[in-house]
């Protein structure tokens, strides 16, 4: 570095020094760290919906509410994505075979956690979710817990969910 570029430098410093405003600067210093969250981390719970037919007219990105029928629950849940063809696992549950083509009647539907976890309004709804806080072993009828695609009120027919 020059002497020249090094005096250009440097007298920009001590400008920007110059123009401080030491009537807005505070004398009492705290040292407690301080914290402020910028953006929430999202969490979410998936759902894996087993139908009975193919192309229920469903898109990616479509709502899906679950209704449990015995007390009126709602919960809203987001369709996003289709199960896969021939993921395979081995009797450890390590994947031993993946085939990316889509299986239609595998439905994955995805829910915020601190929907489920911290909702007072479903406290049936939320005993089903197995990595919830509320978990609790459920034995449900398949017409007391209903799926319904909100866009067109189609009710799904399924015959499995895994939670």
């Amino acid at each position: 570095m020059s002497d020249l570029s090094k005096i250009g430098y440097l007298e920009n410093i001590i400008e920007q020094v110059k123009n401080i405003d030491i009537e807005k600067i505070s004398d009492s210093v705290t040292s407690e760290p301080t914290t402020e969250i910028i953006e929430e981390q999202k969490i979410y719970f998936w759902i894996r919906l087993y139908i009975n037919e193919e192309n229920p007219n469903i898109e990616i990105g479509d709502d899906v509410t679950i209704e449990y029928t015995t007390s009126g629950e709602k919960l809203k849940t987001k369709f996003a994505a289709y199960g896969k063809k021939g993921l395979d696992k081995n009797h450890q549950d390590e994947m031993v075979n993946y085939n990316p083509e889509d299986d239609k009647r595998i439905l994955c539907l995805m829910i915020d956690t601190k929907e489920v976890n911290f909702n007072d309004e479903i406290p049936f709804i939320r005993t089903l979710f197995k990595t919830g806080y509320h978990y609790e072993y459920q034995l449900v009828k398949r017409n007391e817990l209903l799926f319904k695609i909100d866009k067109n009120d189609i009710l799904l027919d399924y015959y499995d969910c895994d939670f």
